[in-house]
C-alpha cells in the first residue's frame, strides 16, 4: 500500500507535464518528460563530453550548454525547424542549445546533436553528408566501465537503404540545409541513412579506414572534398558508393572497442520550477531559433503575469530587436541592465543599439567589457573590442581579442579577416596569410570572399629558394610526367557539374564564365598550401577564388575551352 500511496503522490506531477530543471557539472537541462529521463540524458552527455575531452585534451564545448527534452511531439511542435525534426542544435552568443523530443531514440539524438555542437566550435564548414554522417556515426557510442563501443548498426538506416532509392554521388554531395533531400521526410531518411553508412564504411572498412587519416589531412589542406576523396582513397565518391552498396548488403557492420577509463557518475541536481520559469527558458530558445512570432505570444502572457523582471526585460528586448523595433528593444534592455542581474546579452545588444545610433564610443566599450565580464566566451564582444583596438593602432591587443573570438566561433569569416589584418600590421606575415585563408574558407557571401581575397593580397605567398644538391641525372619517361598546361586562369569557382568520374568547372574571370573539363580528378595537380578545410560539392559552389593551369583544347560538345591540369584554391 505504501508504494501505491507514493505512486498516487507522484502521478499528478507526471500527468501534468511539470517542468524540471536539472544541472550537472557541464550541462543544464529543462524537461517535462520526468526526472529519470532528465538524469539519464545528462549522464549520457557527461560521458560523451568526457570522451571528447580525453581525445582532444581540451574543453570541447567553450560555451555553456542548455538542453531541452520535451515530453511529446506536441510540446516540441513550436520549436522544430521542420516537421520531421526530432532534435536539433542551435548556437547562440551566451550558450549553445540542444533540443529533442523524448522517445526510444532520445539518447542517440542527444549524441548526434552534441557532435554538431563540437564541430561548430572546432572546424570550418564541412559538406552536409560528412557532417551529418559523422554525427550519426557517433550517435551510437556506448561508454562502459573500461571500454567504448563505436560503430553500432542503426537498423532503421539499413532498412531504408535496402528499400528506397539511393542518392547519386552528385546528389549526395550537393545536399545543403535548404535541399529537399535534407527536409522532406522520405528523402531526408535516405540522405541520413546513406551519409551514416558512408561514414561507417570509411571508419570501419579495412579498405578505406587506413586511408582515412590521409583524407582528413587533405581536408585540412583546403583540398576540395571530391578531389581529396579520390586522392586519399584511390576511387571517386561515385565508385565508393558502389562499394557502399556491397558493404550494406553484406550487413557486416563492425563495432570498434576502445579501452578507456569511465568518468565517475555525474553529480546531478534536480529541482521543480514554476511554469513561468519554464516559459522564459523556452522563449529564450524560440528567439535563438528564429521563432519570433511564437516567442512574442508567450512573452505577452508572461508580461501580464509579471514574472522575473531582469530576465523578462531581457527577453522582451531581444524579441523587439528581432522584430526590428529598436526603440522598444532599447527601452527594455535598459531596464534589464538597471536590474543588475541581466545576462551578458542584455549588455551586448544594448551596446549594439547605442553604437548604431552613434552613441558615445567610451560607453559602448564599457558595455562590451561588461559583456565579457559576465560571459568571457562572448565571441562577438571580443571581436568588436578587437576592432576598437585595431582602429587605435593597438594591434597586439587586437590580435589577442580576435584570437579569443575565432577560438569560440571558427566559422566566422569576418573574424578571420580582421585577425589577418592585425597580424599583417604586426609584421607577422605567415599567421596573417593563414588567417586570410581561413577567412576565404569560411566566406559565405561575395563580400566576405572579396574581403578575404584583399587580405590574401596583403601577404603574397613566397617560396624560399634552396640550393639544389647535385645528383646523378635521372631520366623520367614522358608517360610518367604530369601534363603541363599552356594556359592560366584566375577567377571565382561558381559551379561544378559532376559527370560520372569527370567534371565540368565553371570559373568566372573578368566577368566572363569559362567552362573547363576535368577528365580524371585524381590526375589534377593540387597546388594548395592552405591549412584550412574547403567545402566542395557538385553543383553551385560556395564562392572561392581559384587559379588553374589548363591545356587549351576547345571542345564544342563539352562546351569547354580546355582541360585543367593543376588547380590552387586560394
Amino acid at each position: 500500500m505504501k508504494y501505491l500511496a507514493l505512486l498516487l503522490m507522484l502521478a499528478p506531477a507526471v500527468l501534468s507535464g511539470a517542468w524540471l530543471r536539472l544541472q550537472s557539472s557541464n550541462f543544464e537541462l529543462y524537461t517535462n518528460a520526468g526526472d529519470r529521463i532528465g538524469r539519464q540524458t545528462l549522464q549520457r552527455l557527461e560521458e560523451i563530453r568526457h570522451v571528447f575531452q580525453d581525445a582532444a585534451g581540451s574543453r570541447p564545448t567553450p560555451l555553456p550548454v542548455r538542453v531541452f527534452v520535451f515530453g511529446s511531439d506536441r510540446a516540441m511542435r513550436d520549436f522544430r525547424p521542420s516537421s520531421n525534426t526530432r532534435g536539433f542544435y542551435q548556437s547562440g552568443p551566451e550558450r549553445d542549445y540542444i533540443a529533442m523530443v523524448n522517445g526510444e531514440d532520445v539518447y542517440r539524438i542527444v549524441f548526434h546533436e552534441y557532435i554538431h555542437l563540437v564541430l561548430h566550435h572546432s572546424t570550418s564548414s564541412l559538406p552536409r553528408w560528412l557532417e551529418e554522417g559523422t554525427a550519426e556515426f557517433y550517435s551510437t557510442l556506448e561508454a562502459g566501465k573500461s571500454r567504448l563501443l563505436l560503430g553500432r548498426v542503426i537498423r532503421q538506416h539499413v532498412q531504408v537503404l535496402r528499400t528506397l532509392g539511393w542518392l547519386s554521388a552528385a546528389e549526395l554531395g550537393n545536399v545543403g540545409r535548404d535541399s529537399e533531400s535534407y527536409n522532406e521526410q522520405e528523402k531526408a531518411g535516405v540522405f541520413y541513412a546513406q551519409s551514416w553508412a558512408l561514414v561507417h564504411m570509411l571508419n570501419m572498412s579495412p579498405r578505406y579506414r587506413k586511408q582515412l587519416p590521409y583524407f582528413a589531412e587533405m581536408l585540412g589542406q583546403a583540398v576540395p572534398v571530391e578531389l581529396g576523396f579520390e586522392k586519399a582513397f584511390g576511387v571517386s565518391l561515385e565508385k565508393a558508393l558502389l562499394d557502399l552498396r556491397s558493404y550494406v548488403s553484406e550487413g557486416r557492420f563492425a563495432v570498434l572497442a576502445i579501452g578507456w577509463r569511465q568518468a565517475t557518475e555525474a553529480d546531478i541536481e534536480s529541482e521543480a520550477i514554476t511554469e513561468e520559469q519554464a516559459e522564459l527558458a523556452q522563449v529564450d530558445l524560440l528567439l535563438r531559433a528564429g521563432k519570433g512570432a511564437e516567442a512574442g505570444k508567450r512573452l505577452k502572457k508572461l508580461s501580464q503575469e509579471g514574472t522575473g523582471p531582469g530576465e523578462l526585460e531581457t527577453a522582451l528586448g531581444l524579441y523587439h530587436l528581432s522584430q526590428k523595433e529598436n526603440g522598444l528593444a532599447r527601452e527594455h534592455l535598459r531596464k534589464a541592465i538597471d536590474e543588475r542581474s541581466a545576462p551578458a546579452d542584455a549588455y551586448f545588444e544594448y551596446a549594439m543599439l547605442l553604437r548604431s545610433a552613434g552613441g558615445n564610443t567610451g560607453e559602448v566599450e564599457r558595455l562590451l567589457r561588461e559583456t565579457i565580464g559576465r560571459n568571457p566566451k562572448h565571441a562577438e564582444a571580443h571581436f568588436l573590442l578587437g576592432l576598437g583596438a585595431s582602429q587605435k593602432g593597438n594591434h597586439k591587443e587586437a590580435v589577442s581579442l580576435f584570437e579569443q573570438a575565432v577560438a569560440v566561433l571558427p566559422r566566422q569569416s569576418y573574424f578571420w579577416h580582421a585577425l589577418a589584418f592585425s597580424y599583417h600590421q604586426l609584421g607577422q606575415q605567415g599567421p596573417s596569410r593563414r588567417a586570410a585563408r581561413k577567412a576565404a574558407d569560411s566566406a559565405s557571401t561575395p563580400h566576405e570572399l572579396e574581403m578575404a581575397q584583399a587580405a590574401l593580397r596583403l601577404t603574397p605567398s613566397t617560396a624560399v629558394a634552396v640550393a639544389p644538391v647535385p645528383k646523378e641525372a635521372v631520366h623520367v619517361p614522358d608517360g610518367w610526367k604530369m601534363r603541363q598546361g599552356d594556359g592560366h586562369l584566375e577567377g571565382v569557382l561558381e559551379h561544378i557539374e559532376c559527370l560520372g568520374t569527370a567534371a565540368r568547372f565553371q570559373i568566372r574571370s573578368e566577368g566572363k564564365a569559362m567552362l573547363l573539363w576535368v577528365e580524371k580528378p585524381g590526375e589534377v595537380l593540387l597546388k594548395t598550401a592552405s591549412s584550412i578545410t574547403f567545402e566542395f560539392t557538385c553543383g553551385t559552389q560556395k564562392l572561392r577564388h581559384v587559379a588553374v593551369d589548363y591545356v587549351a583544347r576547345p571542345d564544342a560538345g563539352r562546351r569547354t575551352v580546355g582541360e585543367i591540369t593543376a588547380i590552387e584554391f586560394q
